[in-house]
């Protein structure tokens, strides 16, 4: 807070907070900090962590002699030019990315049945001239990794790479990671519930919610300014010109 120099007598330093009033600040970003793994998917109960569902690099070459790098939840060994990339494809020397790691989405494979798998897809890729003899425009490549259930698979197994379109690169991989399961969906629910517990108690112990504490002051505070905030509007347009 800035004084005016003909009252900077009266200004004093700016009081430190009580650790009654920190105590809220404290406690809510513990809640607000419970983020999703990476290449973690939830839908409707079912939990998938497909962290380790594909190795650090698959590899398989296509009947037109295409050879294919990919991986699902970071970049393949293999560096198409000098750029990390989740999936790549060469032929000799030459090669295009296929996907930024930061575009991941991930879906169903059957929106009716989860058992099924996941598909993990990632965009912006490498440059691509896509369209007909008529009209080519300039887009992106893209991956899709569709994942597929089989809990008797231990390690991932591609099982093709097609390109159903240009620009866009389908690879199904077969992987028991693909399975989903309810556990870990309870139990992240779980620590976020103690946590509002552990800390509505903390505030509680503090006296956060008693009359006249923190909470109080802080909503006075907050009715205070809502009602200047509104006086200044209806002044205002009082004092317009109709």
């Amino acid at each position: 807070t800035h004084c005016k120099a003909s009252a900077a007598a009266s200004c004093s330093s700016p009081r430190r907070p009580s650790k009654e009033e920190m105590l809220p600040v404290a406690f809510v970003p513990l809640v607000l900090a419970r983020v999703a793994a990476p290449c973690a998917y939830e839908h409707a109960g079912h939990h998938f962590d497909l962290r380790g569902a594909v190795p650090s690099e698959l590899s398989a070459t296509s009947e037109s002699g295409f050879r294919y790098f990919i991986s699902a939840c970071g970049p393949t060994q293999t560096v198409c030019n000098g750029a990390p990339s989740v999936g790549s494809k060469w032929r000799g020397t030459k090669c295009n990315n296929l996907g930024d790691e930061a575009t991941r989405s991930l879906s169903l494979l059957d929106a009716r049945d989860p058992r099924k798998g996941v598909n993990i897809t990632y965009r912006k890729g490498d440059v691509c001239l896509r369209g007909t003899d008529e009209t080519v425009d300039m887009g992106s490549r893209s991956l899709t990794l569709s994942l597929v259930c089989d809990p008797s698979v231990s390690a991932a197994k591609l099982r093709g790479v097609a390109e159903p379109s240009m620009c866009e690169t389908v690879a199904t991989v077969v992987t028991h990671r693909a399975c989903p399961s309810t556990s870990s969906s309870w139990a992240g629910r779980l620590v976020v519930l103690l946590l509002l517990a552990g800390g509505a108690a903390a505030a509680y112990r503090h006296g956060f919610f008693r009359p006249g504490g923190p909470a109080a002051q802080q909503l006075g505070r907050w009715q205070d300014g809502a009602v200047r905030a509104l006086s200044s509007v209806d002044e205002g347009a009082s004092s317009r010109p109709i």
